[in-house]
């Protein structure tokens, strides 16, 4: 009678043992097709919301049967070392940035601005996936097919997974095939999972893992490393070195000036109206960092279109940076005055750091 037991017992657990493993590959496998849906995953978070897109001559990149292949960072930059991420999620597959949202209010730190500007992002997007021989994210693909397209996990939904955890939901819940990662990145709860540990959870769920090398700084710094990151370009921003910056961004520093507001509106009539040369654009209402305050060789954008990569409105001329404005001369940027939305500052180069009327200091 023992050994029935034992058998039976046995038996019960074996047969559980497959009933859940056929459970967990039935549920991986609606939670994918729910994922190319476009439906909610799990725990709150959204699946990436993938799209038919075919370019000439047959299915492109962003075909709807292409490896969904992600790119794992913090993205606030979107500098070159993330354009390196990009490229080789390209090659894998269907690109997405996968960032996290909310970071900084879940953990109490103190919110900053981003390097790259919200409303900006699009318009990177695009020049990257054009750069990769593709139209972009907010257009129709090229000839390859490629465009580069973000999602963001809230990060309140995925702080307390495992690395194992974590690395299950993109693949199960997300229908992830291809991660693409740097060197240095780190994951999962209080960051204890490395790139060996993400090689080894990929490799469990059958997901490709690349792991790209950390692109190197023109100028090694001994305290900031010898790759290019986010916190250099900070550093080079808050030094008016505006050329380094561009240099580890791979363009032009774009700071965007939102000028909808009422107290916006109301200094561009009174530039129309007085006799200045000047329009005084607030540092309060930009949506990202802005260099030191100097003199800077800058191209002006009015009103610029969400995504648009093109610079035929664009006016060059030099603006400067002190006490929390920007002065911006208005007859060789006429059109500054009319602007309704925004006015985006690309910056080419500090062309001297006095600041304005000679003198110094911010606000």
């Amino acid at each position: 009678a023992g050994r029935r037991h034992t058998m039976t017992t046995l038996t019960t657990s074996t047969t559980t043992r497959v009933v859940r493993r056929r459970w967990t590959t039935a549920r991986g496998n609606r939670a994918m097709r729910a994922a190319r849906r476009g439906a909610v995953a799990m725990d709150g978070v959204e699946a990436i919301p993938r799209r038919k897109a075919v370019g000439r001559g047959g299915a492109g990149t962003n075909a709807p049967d292409a490896l969904l292949a992600v790119c794992l960072g913090k993205f606030d930059a979107m500098h070159a070392g993330h354009f390196a991420l990009a490229k080789r999620a390209a090659a894998l597959g269907e690109p997405w940035l996968v960032s996290f949202s909310g970071m900084a209010r879940t953990l109490g730190w103190e919110e900053k601005l981003p390097i790259t500007a919200p409303s900006d992002r699009a318009r990177v997007l695009n020049l990257w996936s054009a750069a990769l021989g593709g139209e972009g994210a907010s257009g129709s693909e090229g000839a390859s097919g490629v465009a580069i397209r973000e999602h963001s996990l809230p990060f309140a939904a995925v702080r307390e997974k495992s690395p194992e955890e974590f690395v299950d939901m993109l693949v199960r819940d997300l229908g992830v095939r291809a991660i693409v990662t740097g060197e240095n990145y780190r994951f999962g709860y209080k960051a204890a999972g490395d790139v060996a540990a993400l090689k080894e959870f990929g490799a469990k769920n059958d997901a490709k893992v690349d792991v790209v090398e950390l692109v190197p700084a023109a100028r090694p710094d001994a305290t900031l490393g010898d790759q290019v990151s986010s916190t250099r370009i900070r550093a080079a921003l808050m030094r008016g070195d505006v050329k380094s910056a561009n240099d580890m961004l791979g363009r032009e520093h774009r700071l965007v000036c939102d000028v909808s507001g009422a107290a916006a509106q109301n200094s561009l009539r009174v530039a129309l109206a007085g006799d200045g040369e000047d329009v005084l654009l607030s540092l309060e209402n930009v949506e990202n960092v802005p260099p030191m305050d100097g003199q800077y060789r800058v191209r002006i954008v009015v009103d610029p279109e969400s995504g648009d990569t093109s610079l035929k409105n664009a006016k060059d001329t030099t603006v400067s940076l002190s006490y929390g404005r920007v002065a911006v001369n208005k007859y060789d940027v006429f059109d500054i005055q009319f602007a309704r939305n925004a006015v985006a500052i690309d910056f080419i180069d500090r062309s001297s750091k006095s600041y304005a009327n000679g003198v110094s200091g911010r606000w």
